[in-house]
């Protein structure tokens, strides 16, 4: 399309009225749930909402703190220079989720915990647990830094408001309804943002395909551009976006968000029973993957716009995440208050992220480090530290947002982030509950060895990997003012790229044995660390022993079907009742006992009945 050179197309009184009525409703919703009630005065309610929660605003909740301004944002870049390859990501989240359904998330409801983290300290030891607190604090800081930095970005690429202006706005809108309504403010607000953020994305393709003749033509358009592009099966590893680097590389970020994060599973401990958490992942999972394909075919629509016309070639824009916000504002402009509603949108992505994260970091600490510190402490004066925790944090994200821009794109820079961090912690979760022999050195030096790589090769990758581009050719063909008072540079602009994804420019190669690896995508980073860290815990394990069968503690296994542990090298827990003949002892608080059998009849029954006594058709 036609873009007038050097123009930028800025907010008007309308846009920015709607802009400030979301915030006020963030705050509005927070002021409600700090004053009615219990005014938020327990730690049940402040952390878990006294776990009373319903399938709807849970699973808002959870899209919307998945979905964070970097997503809203990134996903429909990535499609814009890179094609819709991305569309494969919503795969590593289903499988995945599936895992937890079955597995994690009755198991983690089970043994009402608050922290996901507690987990660990149960299964292997506090040395353990301080390696997942710190590294789930450490992904938490850059997080949010990044979805402050993200969101402010858009602010000011749209708008007279400086970066700085945007940050305060955004952080202490945040923090203000998040300390003072707790997690019931978390959720609702959420469920308000997501609504926001759904809108902004199916508008920004119905208005691109109106003004392109219809979504055929805007598919079209997309396929003369080479961005629709969904079966790159290479096996190259070094490639940005393949089927197997989004799929299995990516599987360990997708089982991360299910199994390891602690404030997306402290959604799922809200619920008010096991069946509704388990309902809402699966309306997560559902929900997650409609809504990525609404941000793939949001890009591909964004392209077809500006197919023939760059802003970025222009100048117009001067990072690749700006593209999204810089559409939003050219094509509504004659229409005052929508742009608002739409950016209203990324905001309300990046504040549902914020807030979600601040609480679960309050709740995190305060398990781990507040209670065993302070362990006479009155829980009211407990839920005021956890406010104070929030607070603090929030002044981190604060500092953290003024760094960002000195490190890059969104998108690439969460890869470097979650491999070094979330693999490893992954690991451990896997190796507590599909390996009961694994003991607590055995994980901790998996952990070391998993982080200690996932550092390595992202900061190899960052100084010796090359700077190889995958971004498709780009056009300022139809920019005739431009071409006119520039001469050759739209043709200069152009970039052609003989293979998908590829560049004319070789990577550096920084020596005979770890240059390869350092080239390895970034996308792979996640699953790379996290098997690593299961093959040290395995190996380590076999070599030095691990647990016996009289330090086996059946909770905490995941409840899987006894042919899979037909080579256990000792008698295993089962996922079934007891067989004939074997004594049945009702203070075994086995999670998989529990799905079979009355929790009633188990209170009453005696210990040492026998199984002949066993009624088999008891269920819950």
């Amino acid at each position: 399309m036609e873009s007038p050179p050097g123009e930028k197309h800025v907010f008007q009184a309308a846009d920015y009225a709607v802009c400030g009525a979301m915030l006020l409703a963030s705050l509005g919703i927070g002021l409600y749930y700090g004053l009615r009630g219990g005014r938020q005065r327990t730690s049940a309610e402040y952390v878990l909402a006294d776990r009373s929660m319903t399938v709807i605003p849970v699973t808002l909740s959870l899209l919307a703190s998945y979905f964070s301004g970097v997503s809203l944002q990134g996903i429909p870049s990535d499609v814009y220079f890179r094609g819709t390859m991305g569309m494969w990501a919503a795969a590593p989240v289903c499988i995945s989720g599936i895992v937890s359904l079955f597995f994690f998330v009755p198991m983690y409801y089970n043994m009402g915990i608050t922290s996901v983290f507690e987990y660990l300290e149960v299964r292997f030891n506090k040395a353990v647990l301080a390696c997942g607190v710190f590294a789930f604090i450490f992904f938490a800081i850059l997080y949010m830094g990044l979805v402050t930095f993200a969101a402010s970005l858009a602010a000011t690429a749209v708008t007279d408001v400086s970066y700085a202006v945007a940050v305060v706005c955004l952080v202490g809108v945040c923090t203000i309804y998040t300390v003072i309504g707790g997690i019931k403010a978390v959720l609702w607000t959420d469920t308000l943002q997501m609504l926001i953020i759904i809108a902004t994305i199916i508008i920004v393709i119905i208005k691109g395909s109106v003004e392109l003749g219809g979504i055929e033509n805007v598919w079209r358009i997309a396929e003369e551009g080479r961005r629709i592009q969904f079966l790159n099966i290479s096996p190259d590893p070094t490639e940005y976006y393949t089927i197997w680097g989004l799929v299995i590389g990516q599987l360990g970020t997708a089982a991360t968000i299910h199994i390891s994060n602690q404030y997306m599973v402290q959604r799922y401990l809200t619920c008010k029973s096991v069946t509704v958490a388990k309902t809402a992942l699966v309306s997560f999972i559902v929900g997650s993957t409609i809504f990525t394909f609404l941000c793939v075919l949001g890009g591909v629509t964004i392209y077809a716009y500006y197919a023939d016309c760059d802003p970025k070639s222009q100048g117009l824009i001067e990072a690749q995440d700006e593209i999204l916000p810089y559409f939003i504002t050219e094509v509504f402009r004659g229409a005052p208050g929508v742009a608002g509603i739409l950016l209203a949108g990324i905001f309300g992505a990046a504040l549902s992220t914020l807030s979600s994260v601040l609480n679960g970091v309050a709740a995190l600490l305060g398990e781990h480090l507040i209670k065993p510190c302070w362990k006479t402490l009155s829980d009211e004066r407990y839920t005021l530290i956890l406010k104070v925790i929030a607070t603090v944090f929030a002044l981190i994200t604060f500092g953290m947002a003024f760094l960002m821009p000195l490190i890059g794109s969104v998108t690439p820079t969460m890869f470097v982030i979650s491999g070094a961090t979330n693999g490893p912690v992954l690991a451990l979760f896997l190796l507590g509950a599909f390996y009961p022999r694994c003991g607590g050195k055995a994980a901790f030096f998996s952990f070391v060895v998993g982080t200690g790589f996932g550092i390595w090769i992202g900061i190899g990758n960052i100084l010796h990997g090359g700077s190889a581009s995958a971004e498709l050719p780009l056009s300022t063909e139809e920019c005739v003012e431009m071409n006119m008072s520039m001469g050759t540079m739209a043709t200069d602009t152009m970039t052609t790229n003989d293979g998908f994804w590829t560049t004319g420019e070789p990577v550096e190669d920084s020596g005979p044995f770890f240059g390869p690896l350092y080239s390895v995508s970034r996308v792979w980073y996640p699953t790379m660390t996290c098997v690593l860290s299961i093959l040290v815990g395995v190996i380590t394990t076999l070599i030095f022993g691990g647990n016996d069968q009289g330090t086996v503690e059946t909770r905490l296994h995941a409840a899987v079907p006894d042919c899979c542990y037909c080579a256990w090298p000792y008698k295993r827990r089962r996922s079934g009742p007891p067989t004939k003949g074997e004594a049945y002892d009702p203070e075994d608080n086995d999670v998989t006992f529990v799905s079979s059998i009355s929790v009633k009849k188990r209170q009453m029954e005696p210990p040492g009945l026998l199984v002949e006594d066993y009624d088999y058709d008891t269920k819950l």
